[in-house]
C-alpha cells in the first residue's frame, strides 16, 4: 500500500537524471561510461513502460476508505482513482490522527483500526523473503 503513495515513474526519472547528470561526469574509464551509458538507456526505455497496479491501488484505496470511516471522515465523492487521490486521503487521514494524538485522548476504536491499517500495510509492502519472521 505504502509504494502507491510514491509515483515509480517520477522515481526512475531522478535516478535517470542523477546517473546522467552528477554520476557520468565523474566516470571517465570508456567501459564504465559504456556501461553507464546502457543503464541509462535501459532507464529511457523501462520508464514509459512502468504502469501502477491498478488491483493493487483499489486495495490500497480501500483499505484507507476504510481507515478514513473509522476515523469519521465522510466518503470521498468520487473515490480514490488515482495516485494523487490516494496521497490527498492519506493526508486527510494523517491530519486527523495527528489532532487526536495531541489532544492526548485514547480512543480505542481509533487505535484499533489504526493497528489493522498498518498490519496490513506491513505485510504488503514487506519483502517477500522477510514475511516469514512476521507474526501470525
Amino acid at each position: 500500500m505504502t509504494v502507491y503513495s510514491t509515483d515509480l515513474t517520477q522515481v526512475l526519472h531522478t535516478i535517470r537524471e542523477t546517473l546522467a547528470d552528477r554520476v557520468a561526469t565523474s566516470v571517465t574509464e570508456g567501459t564504465a561510461r559504456l556501461e553507464l551509458a546502457g543503464v541509462i538507456e535501459a532507464l529511457d526505455n523501462l520508464t514509459p513502460r512502468v504502469s501502477w497496479d491498478p488491483a493493487g491501488l483499489r486495495q490500497s484505496c480501500e483499505c484507507t476508505e476504510e481507515l478514513a470511516g473509522k476515523l469519521g471522515l465522510a466518503p470521498v465523492e468520487d473515490g480514490c482513482g488515482d495516485v494523487s487521490a490516494l496521497r490527498r486521503r492519506r493526508r486527510d487521514i494523517s491530519e486527523v490522527l495527528a489532532e487526536t494524538y495531541r489532544s492526548g485522548t485514547q480512543v480505542s476504536d481509533i487505535v484499533s483500526a489504526v493497528a489493522r491499517f498498518s498490519d496490513i500495510d506491513v505485510r504488503e509492502q514487506i519483502s517477500t523473503a522477510l514475511r516469514g519472521g512476521l507474526p501470525d
